[in-house]
């Protein structure tokens, strides 16, 4: 259960520390895109998308035995969505609204349900412990990725 309340503080405290890494970044840092990479704002779109997934596959878990959950292609909602075309601060605050109501419905799981679980089409069975675990990653990973495209920008600029 520890376990599970430290990915929890993670996902609590995410949120602060993109607020502190691009709130007084300019437009131009937020739209940059490097070749083959997503923006920062796309980045932040794509984390909202991903909090909604994952907020449905917990939903799912506790509601069923063993839903099978589709593989998740990014690039083509990221683009549908339009993302790029929406303004960078304005999304980071949906996201911080979108994450709060990931945390209000982690906090009603009862222990004895992390190992309720899924089955992703790519990785097999997913726990809803291992779920929050990798939600607590995916964050982290976005975050590398948004500093390399802030890197990339200021090599340019």
């Amino acid at each position: 259960m520890q376990e599970f309340r430290d990915n929890v503080r993670r996902l609590v405290e995410f949120p602060q520390h993109l607020s502190r890494v691009i709130g007084a970044l300019t437009d131009a840092q937020l739209s940059f895109k490097p070749t083959n990479e997503w923006s920062v704002i796309e980045n932040i779109g794509h984390l909202i998308d991903i909090d909604e997934l994952y907020v449905g596959r917990v939903d799912r878990i506790l509601a069923e035995e063993r839903p099978e959950f589709p593989r998740f292609e990014p690039d083509p909602i990221v683009v549908a969505k339009g993302y790029q075309q929406m303004n960078g601060h304005a999304l980071l605050q949906q996201f911080i609204a979108t994450r709060q109501a990931t945390i209000d419905g982690l906090s009603t799981i009862e222990p004895d349900e992390l190992d309720r679980a899924g089955v992703h089409a790519v990785y097999g069975e997913m726990t809803l412990r291992r779920l929050v675990e990798q939600l607590a990653n995916h964050d982290q990973k976005h975050l590398v990725q948004i500093h390399e495209t802030l890197a990339a920008y200021a090599q340019q600029a």
